[in-house]
């Protein structure tokens, strides 16, 4: 609707505004609707210009900041060479975002000086002095990384780069979807293996001439040597020559024997960029089995090796594998092919992203409204199962899903937005099979749901006495019925918005979401599979996403987020159903992402390289769940380097044991009671100075539960070494505070009067009791500002207004001396169907409870090395903590799959 309109204001604001935006600058308030009034559209209702200038605000309003980079023995060469370019592809691209309003303005900008950055740092191709670049881009969840590297890509063949390869995932699904943006944004027509004629793409009617790059690849095709378009190989081409393949073992060693061929041509002569897309999936050896991930890495490898000019760049949202390429040494991590020595570069998501700190965090504006925790599944789709188990019907969950979703198709009509993609996503299993049955289940109740609307759709509904009709407004009522929506409406569009729904598995086995192919009237679609909707494909218009997976590594999970993304006008409606168990993980994974990224830009302003950079993440508390899990596996004795400079480190969990939780409570009495009088005595917490030695004796005497960094790996813990190293200098002193209730009635604890907090959430697995459940707390958020300061609190501030540091850690960082918190409390278990099947639910820990967090100041000191003899108990903790799912697909790495 009013797509004329909307393009005639958008070239008008472009026009008009062109000088602000090239700042990063957003619009006066108030200019669009301004504009949309004086418009020459007489024919326009009030509504109409309302939607207009909503479309536009969307648009124009948004904002994207520049994202971080560090970089080793950089020469910049672009700036100066850039009157000399002619940019047609990237040109062509810019101004096709702009006028079609598929970028926001601003979005554009940042774009661009992103992308310049990029290809300033990967080198200039006509500089023979440049050789091997190696690089990383970090993103987000769906957020627009093909975006990037698509223009990217457009730049560096107006650069002079003259072969790109571009690895796009391990799925068909997934390589085809990429092919078809890379046709829309850079080929710039329909690229089909054999065809008659040439289909040109919308895009080319933004440039004066009409050039072509060369293709290696189709939507219909991956690499196969000999077909249409690659006879006269690569030096044959006066454009350059683009190839999209997945990272499949068959394939890339197809590619690479036919590079082998093109020596006696001068092929190896041409400047090769080499993306890799979801660059931590598959190239990094870091797989369960390290020879499946080996021949790709190895392949990569060898064609990076055929170019003696060559820049590789790996793009990914979950960096986790890249930084800890598994050497021996720092100096075998730094020189490791793959390992990105040149630069790393965060890019910053826009104003309008939709991504896990807005749904997972607990102050997310859509957490509330969007997230909804299930617990009715065991029954029928249990967490743990085989492929060959019988899935007898859906959860009453799941089938409100399906309804919820059928509910946002009608909404999405009475927005007229019906003919816009929209798709739900149900990922339940890694297994085909039974995702089969789930495919037969699903598409049974759509048939019921519309065979009911068929017929009661377009009655009054006060008229309508039909159960599966009364299901519907139930979830109406539980979902919708606070926002402006009436259910006579959505009503009244239910028949149109769900007569067009169908059902399809994504998979090696087959199912693809061909969008490009619906673009008139929308494809809409439930589609249901594993690791094929789990790594890089994007769900058009997702609204509804229903996920029960058992995974705790951090990267497969946060990979399983296909609901992040961009949600223009209809953020509202989203619903997304996972258990409370993975809106645990969740919490934590986002704390964890988080990290690598402020990471980044705290490099940047001590420039430092990215070798400091994979050093520093190594020497994380991240590290001990991704290396050294992965080494449990054939290793016996543990080597690491743990840093918790600028950290809250948490006891949240403790052996479900009376007796040792009356050992702890008296040693905590017994340490408390000889530090004598307090300091200060606070309405929100008492507080003491302690010697570093007293506090380490402590440490060593309480029995913390499974933690990595507080559990004794042999006989001592990581924390624990850590602070031996400092105690003779940095951690010779300590603060110590017992945080409580500002109100409420006190109790007695060594000798002081503590008004006790509640903890309720706690649950009880593998023997030990674990205070929040999943997440990894026991301490309030505000704990670690204790004993602050006037100046500290400024500085704590300003280093988290600057980004450098999420509050708490910025808190830590700016401490004088370290702080150990002693928690007393009283403990109480949850109802949480997630876990009890591996839980007797019984609480025998005794009341008042107590454990200990410590708040750590920042450091420059490196972290120093130890050595340790792993115990069957610690090497379990770290198997658990890694958990990973083999899944059926993952056959796609090494089978010959050419769809």
């Amino acid at each position: 609707m009013h797509d004329a309109e909307l393009a005639f204001f958008r070239l008008n604001i472009e026009r008009e505004y062109a000088e602000l935006f090239a700042t990063g600058a957003g619009l006066p308030e108030g200019a669009i609707e301004q504009m949309v009034e004086d418009g020459p559209f007489t024919h326009l209702d009030e509504e109409s210009v309302h939607s207009i200038v909503r479309e536009l605000e969307a648009s124009f309003r948004v904002t994207q900041r520049r994202g971080a980079v560090i970089s080793k023995g950089h020469r910049p060469w672009l700036s100066k060479k850039k009157a000399s370019l002619s940019f047609y592809y990237w040109n062509r691209l810019s101004k096709y975002y702009r006028e079609t309003g598929v970028l926001p303005s601003n979005v554009v900008a940042t774009l661009d000086t992103d992308t310049d950055e990029i290809l300033d740092l990967c080198g200039n191709p006509l500089d023979p002095s440049y050789q091997a670049v190696r690089g990383m881009v970090m993103g987000n969840v769906q957020m627009g990384k093909t975006t990037n590297y698509s223009a990217l890509i457009c730049k560096a063949a107006d650069a002079g780069y003259r072969v790109i390869i571009l690895l796009a995932g391990i799925t068909n699904s997934l390589r085809t979807q990429t092919q078809e943006r890379l046709d829309e944004t850079f080929i710039g027509k329909i690229s089909v293996a054999n065809a008659a004629a040439q289909q040109s793409l919308p895009i080319q009617r933004f440039a004066t001439e009409r050039r072509i790059p060369a293709v290696g690849t189709t939507r219909d095709s991956d690499f196969k040597a000999g077909m249409d378009g690659i006879y006269f190989g690569l030096a044959g081409h006066q454009e350059p020559m683009i190839f999209v393949t997945k990272k499949n073992k068959a394939v890339l060693e197809r590619l690479e024997k036919w590079i082998d061929e093109q020596e006696e041509t001068g092929g190896f002569e041409l400047p090769l960029l080499l993306i890799d897309d979801e660059a931590d999936n598959a190239s990094i050896n870091t797989a369960k089995d390290p020879k499946l991930t080996t021949a790709i890495n190895g392949i990569i490898r060898q064609i990076l090796a055929r170019f003696p000019r060559s820049a590789y760049v790996g793009y990914t949202a979950t960096p986790f594998a890249n930084i800890f390429i598994d050497p021996e040494s720092p100096e075998e991590m730094e020189h490791d092919d793959l390992f990105p020595g040149n630069f790393i570069k965060a890019l910053d998501p826009p104003s309008n992203y939709v991504g896990s700190h807005r749904v997972f965090r607990d102050d997310g504006d859509l957490r509330d409204e969007m997230v909804r925790t299930v617990a009715d599944y065991q029954a029928l789709l249990p967490l743990k199962h085989k492929s060959g188990d019988l899935v007898t019907d859906l959860p009453e969950s799941l089938k409100h899903a399906v309804r919820v979703f059928c509910l946002t198709r009608a909404i999405r009509v009475l927005q007229e937005k019906g003919d816009a993609h929209c798709s739900m996503m149900i990922n339940v299993s890694r297994f085909n099979a039974i995702q089969a049955q789930i495919l037969g289940h699903v598409h049974e109740y759509l048939s019921e749901l519309k065979d009911a609307v068929s017929v009661y759709g377009s009655l009054d509904p006060e008229r309508i006495h039909d159960d599966t009709m009364d299901d519907l407004k139930v979830s109406f009522d539980e979902e919708y019925s606070d926002l402006d929506y009436e259910w006579s409406d959505v009503l009244s569009c239910l028949n149109e918005g769900i007569q067009s729904i169908e059902v399809r598995t994504v998979n090696m086995k087959g199912g693809v979401l061909d969008y490009s192919l619906n673009r008139l009237h929308g494809l809409h679609v439930i589609a249901i599979g594993g690791l094929a909707l789990s790594r890089g494909l994007t769900l058009e218009g997702l609204t509804v996403s229903y996920l029960l997976r058992n995974v705790a590594a951090s990267d497969t999970l946060m990979q399983m987020a296909r609901w992040f993304g961009y949600r223009p006008g209809y953020e509202d409606i989203c619903r997304l159903y996972l258990p409370q168990m993975s809106l645990n993980h969740y919490e934590y994974v986002d704390e964890a992402t988080e990290e690598l990224r402020k990471e980044v830009k705290r490099m940047k302003a001590a420039n430092r390289t990215p070798a400091d950079f994979g050093l520093k993440v190594r020497q994380s508390p991240l590290a001990i769940r991704v290396t050294a899990a992965n080494k449990m596996r054939t290793a016996e004795k543990l080597t690491v380097a743990q840093d918790y400079s600028a950290r809250h480190v948490e006891g949240h969990a403790l052996p479900n044991d009376a007796r040792k939780g009356d050992e702890n409570y008296a040693a905590v009495t017994e340490f408390l009671e000889r530090l004598g009088e307090p300091l200060e005595v606070a309405p929100g917490y008492v507080a003491w100075r302690a010697r570093g030695r007293d506090v380490l004796e402590l440490i060593a005497r309480f029995n913390f539960g499974p933690h990595l960094d507080l559990a004794k790996i042999s006989e001592s813990s990581l924390f624990e070494d850590y602070v031996q190293d400092r105690i003779s200098d940095e951690m010779s002193e300590w603060d110590v505070a017992i945080p409580m209730k500002q109100a409420g009635a006190a109790k007695s604890f060594a000798g002081q009067d503590v008004r006790m907090r509640s903890r309720d959430k706690g649950i009880v697995k593998d023997g030990a009791y674990r205070v929040y459940g999943a997440r990894s707390r026991v301490a309030d958020l505000p704990d670690a500002w204790i004993g602050l300061d006037e100046e500290q609190e400024r500085n704590a501030l300003q280093r988290f207004e600057n980004d450098e540091y999420k509050k708490e850690r910025a808190a830590c960082s700016v401490r004088k001396r370290p702080m150990m918190l002693v928690h007393v409390f009283e403990p109480t278990l949850r109802d949480d169907p997630d876990h009890k099947e591996q839980s007797d639910d019984v609480l025998k820990i005794g009341s008042p409870a107590v454990t200990l967090s410590f708040c750590i100041p920042e450091t420059k000191r490196p972290a120093k090395e130890h050595t340790y003899q792993v115990n069957a108990v610690y090497r379990t903790q770290l198997e658990l903590q890694y958990e990973q799912e083999d899944d059926d697909d993952a056959e796609a790495i090494t089978g010959d799959q050419d769809a």
